[in-house]
């Protein structure tokens, strides 16, 4: 019954349920939690012929690492995807993706009106129709993750578990995780970051893994390392922004914190540094490059360095292309962790060479090889006649009290005048932080040219996530 269909499977059907058996949920306790035999033994039941991609639409919890490992160890394809996906974006990924079955909770199941679904686990699989002449083919092995759509809303990265788990490895080296951690995770394990740098990585250094949110909330998220002995966590920007507003030291217990998913302006990395006694890790990825790339030990580095990315992960070779006279180029990643390639519908560049992508990201490297992130080539648009940074507008946003997060909103201007940017700030209180406030205090941080045309500030939603 625990036999695999991949050829000396990277983990062991023995790994990967001792692994899930001391996993804790902090979900509220609800339906006895699927074992792994048993799982894997449903979606035998079901047919599916090895390589078929299993979309997992489940929430954040131990069932959807246990559907994740039940997939891989019956040479089936794995596809974590945000539970709340709408049944027609579901149905439309089926169909760019070539996705086989989708595995949900009961309610869900019936949503999609099929005629018939499996038991898998504790949840419901339902078999979707695949072609045998789509482009889309995988293999037992095979990893697909979503991107955050910058590459197409229904494209996806075909990546190898060994590839994966070689890049957490990596990143436990860089970050100092180790056997016997404890790690919390509350960022969504549809997301590469949270799947590769702290679910995988826990399985491959023998951590023990305890699973919450989203939602975050500061209160609890101290709390859940308190009560739970944490040593290891990772948070957004975002989030490790809402943790300076709070303004409230982290628990002692906590030893190792690394923040990923976009950047974290400098004074902020020095006010999360006064309220965490202990390792501060920055670090930098995407999803195609499988998906961690840089770190930086921030409490080991002068304040300076605080803006850097850091330095590349043993086995990560970088450099930059089509370099403007400013030292700043398109950073290009190498490594055997970058994915085999896209999935369907795709835009933008193929991959250069196998191994090999180009990111999109702007950076500049400096002397002792850190790198400087100077925005992505998608984040300038001309106002005016002036070429106007995106990213550096967003950035003086984020870098003011009460707010969450920033983004731009492009725009064909009045009279003729080309486009014009508004820049949408969410605040935490909307009323404490007028668009007025925001437009006085951006004044002070941009010349004339890289100002907003308009600032429209609105409430955060702290339910949501961005990767």
């Amino acid at each position: 019954m625990t036999t695999s269909l991949l050829a000396g499977p990277v983990v062991s059907f023995e790994e990967a349920d001792a692994f899930l058996r001391d996993t804790v949920d902090l979900a509220p306790p609800g339906a006895p939690h699927c074992t792994l035999a048993g799982t894997m033994e449903d979606y035998r039941r079901a047919g599916l012929p090895p390589g078929t991609l299993v979309a997992i639409g489940l929430p954040n919890g131990r069932d959807l690492l246990t559907q994740f490992f039940a997939a891989v160890l019956t040479g089936l394809v794995p596809l974590l995807v945000n539970p709340s996906t709408p049944a027609g974006r579901v149905t439309e990924l089926a169909r760019h993706l070539n996705i086989g079955a989708y595995v949900t909770t009961e309610r869900r199941a019936h949503a999609f009106g099929a005629d018939r679904t499996y038991p898998a686990g504790t949840h419901r699989l339902v078999r979707t129709a695949t072609r045998e002449d789509h482009p889309e083919q995988y293999e037992p092995g095979d990893v697909v993750m979503l991107t955050s759509g910058t590459s197409g809303m229904f494209s996806a990265c075909v990546n190898r578990l060994d590839a994966l788990l070689r890049n957490a490895r990596r990143h436990n080296l860089a970050t100092g995780v180790r056997g016997g951690d404890t790690v919390l995770v509350i960022l969504p394990l549809y997301y590469s970051y949270a799947l590769v740098a702290q679910a995988l990585s826990a399985l491959a250094v023998g951590a023990r893994l305890v699973i919450g949110g989203p939602p975050f909330h500061a209160e609890g998220y101290r709390a859940a390392i308190a009560a739970h002995g944490i040593d290891v966590s990772s948070i957004t920007p975002t989030l490790a922004r809402q943790l300076v507003d709070d303004a409230v030291p982290l628990p002692g217990r906590l030893r190792t914190l690394t923040v990923g998913g976009d950047r974290l302006a400098g004074a902020q990395v020095g006010e999360l540094l006064a309220l965490h006694d202990g390792d501060l890790y920055l670090t930098y990825g995407l999803t195609e490059a499988g998906p961690r790339v840089a770190t930086l030990a921030a409490h080991h580095e002068p304040p300076e360095r605080w803006e850097s990315a850091g330095l590349p992960l043993p086995g990560v070779h970088v450099g930059l292309r089509d370099v403007r006279e400013d030292g700043v180029g398109e950073l290009v990643v190498e490594s055997d962790t970058v994915i085999r390639r896209k999935a369907g519908q795709v835009r933008g560049r193929p991959l250069p060479a196998p191994g090999r992508l180009a990111t999109g990201d702007l950076f500049s490297i400096d002397a002792a090889g850190y790198l400087h992130f100077a925005g992505r080539l998608r984040d300038f648009v001309v106002v005016r006649g002036e070429k106007v940074s995106l990213h550096s507008m967003k950035r003086a946003a984020e870098s003011l009290p009460g707010v969450v997060r920033a983004h731009t909103v492009v725009t064909d201007g009045e009279g003729g005048d080309g486009p014009a940017v508004e820049l949408v700030v969410e605040a935490v209180d909307p009323a404490g932080t007028t668009a007025d406030a925001v437009t006085g205090r951006l004044g002070r941080l941009l010349m004339p040219g890289e100002r907003p045309h308009r600032v429209r500030v609105v409430a955060t939603d702290t339910s949501h996530f961005h990767k």
